[in-house]
């Protein structure tokens, strides 16, 4: 029977789950930044969507390599200040518990990717897990001065959990594989130290893109800005690069924050990509 909010596919040998962690409605005014209002409302109708509110989504992937069980952050988690996500139920309705989680690949810290790092009692949840992070990413974090130059609700989930996996961590390099096939890409246009992974099995490719596309509608004018990123040049450039590429290599995409389950393909149109989402099946829906 399919499982709500849990969509599996392959990528070459890889078996992987997209899980919805949480939705949520927001006003689609704000989204993006630098755009005129009208010119923004025209290009959600344009995709069918709601020029007053919008949609949130909080996507998570987990992988199963044949060696290990990988998770890509973590989700809300419990006890965070916005909101809880379903990630760990989720999970566990696929019979997969937190100890059998191996490794947790972090694309970043913000609450909605890092929360679920730590139980509502601060305690770790997946106790056997090791955790990877890139060097950009961790020598951000360990500046205090750089830490401190973004807002408090943005780093609080690092703080909280750093400390506890620091001895279960490893750096690594971007471009370098750290597993057989994967290897993290530098994207710090959204946060410092943000990366997006590169996957590649028996000759098939998916590019989870973490927040570089927070928005569908991005995909198509990669130009905008949208208002979540810390630097949003940089972040413009970070998704013509990684879309560039992945419609080239014709890759799988994952994306956290495109409507569930986040899984699709791109091919170019106009000034960026027009977006090819993967079939869902039903009973994939978030809820």
């Amino acid at each position: 029977m399919a499982q709500a909010g849990r969509f599996d596919f392959a990528v070459g040998e890889l078996r992987c789950i997209a899980f919805a962690d949480a939705t949520a409605t927001v006003a689609a005014e704000g989204i993006v930044v630098d755009v005129p209002l009208e010119q923004w409302q025209r290009a959600l109708r344009e995709h069918g969507l709601p020029t007053t509110e919008a949609t949130n989504y909080y996507n998570c992937l987990y992988i199963e390599t044949g060696e290990c069980n990988v998770l890509v952050d973590a989700g809300w988690g419990r006890g965070t200040e916005r909101r809880d996500g379903m990630l760990a139920e989720r999970l566990l309705a696929a019979g997969v518990a937190p100890a059998d989680i191996d490794i947790v690949i972090m694309t970043h810290f913000d609450p909605d990717h890092a929360g679920g790092l730590l139980t509502a009692e601060g305690d770790l949840v997946f106790t056997s897990a090791d955790y990877v992070l890139s060097r950009e990413a961790w020598e951000f974090w360990s500046d205090g001065a750089r830490v401190a130059s973004l807002p408090e609700m943005r780093t609080a989930a690092a703080r909280r959990a750093l400390p506890l996996i620091a001895n279960r961590l490893e750096v690594v390099e971007a471009g370098l594989e750290f597993l057989p096939g994967f290897a993290l890409i530098a994207a710090p246009g959204h946060r410092p130290g943000h990366t997006a992974l590169a996957m590649e099995s028996a000759g098939e490719r998916l590019y989870h893109v973490g927040d570089a596309v927070g928005h569908v509608v991005l995909l198509e004018h990669p130009a905008w800005h949208w208002s979540f990123d810390s630097d949003p040049a940089q972040a413009e450039r970070d998704r013509r690069a990684l879309l560039g590429r992945a419609a080239a290599e014709q890759a799988l995409l994952f994306a956290s924050h495109l409507p569930f389950p986040g899984v699709g393909r791109v091919t170019p149109q106009g000034d960026g990509w027009r977006w090819q989402p993967v079939h869902r099946a039903p009973g994939s829906l978030p809820e």
